[in-house]
């Protein structure tokens, strides 16, 4: 039994407080991202800015949805390996397929995430092919993808406030929960 809010819950409510926490802070960034990348021209999502070493807000984009896809993908499977995604070009190259696979990840935030374990499987070393394998759950997969997506998004907000100052950045843009709540201290 663990104690919050002066109630005693169960692991496994405390675990679904969790995932609910994590699944609003997942569609809060699908949201916006989305709010962003309507408002580019394909030459603004797809041109090679010299801010990212030359590379395109939409790769950014790409890498930020392959990674929440594979996660969810894993969540079937019960293997998540960030290795194997897939390199959409579509995804980095146009704007409705982006669109689109936004919306089906934010759809897939509410359907039931099953509590059994993952494995996380990756390669880290360039010398080998050597695949290391740790266990993780759902609830940290949400996380770090969560982390991975706020980091992202802060370089595009970079690249758009230092290319693109007409466009309209939300506020929030880019910035982790924690930093917002410092600011707002303040």
């Amino acid at each position: 039994m663990v104690t919050i809010y002066n109630e005693i819950r169960t692991f496994e409510s405390l675990s679904q407080i969790g995932m609910n926490t994590l699944t609003k802070a997942s569609s809060k960034i699908i949201d916006q991202l989305t709010g962003l990348v309507v408002s580019f021209t394909d030459e603004q999502y797809t041109r090679e800015l010299p801010v990212l070493m030359n590379n395109s807000i939409g790769k950014h984009y790409r890498h930020i949805i392959e990674f929440y896809g594979v996660m969810l993908a894993g969540l079937d499977t019960g293997r998540v390996n960030y290795d194997k995604r897939k390199h959409d070009k579509k995804l980095e190259q146009n704007l409705s397929t982006c669109i689109k696979e936004l919306k089906r990840l934010k759809d897939r935030f509410f359907d039931p995430i099953w509590q059994e374990p993952l494995e996380l499987s990756g390669s880290y070393s360039m010398d080998s092919n050597d695949v290391f394998s740790v266990s993780t759950n759902a609830e940290r997969e949400l996380l770090y993808n969560i982390e991975h997506a706020v980091h992202h998004m802060a370089i595009i907000r970079i690249a758009v406030l230092h290319e693109f100052p007409e466009l309209d950045l939300d506020d929030e843009f880019g910035y982790a929960t924690s930093t917002l709540k410092y600011l707002r201290k303040e």
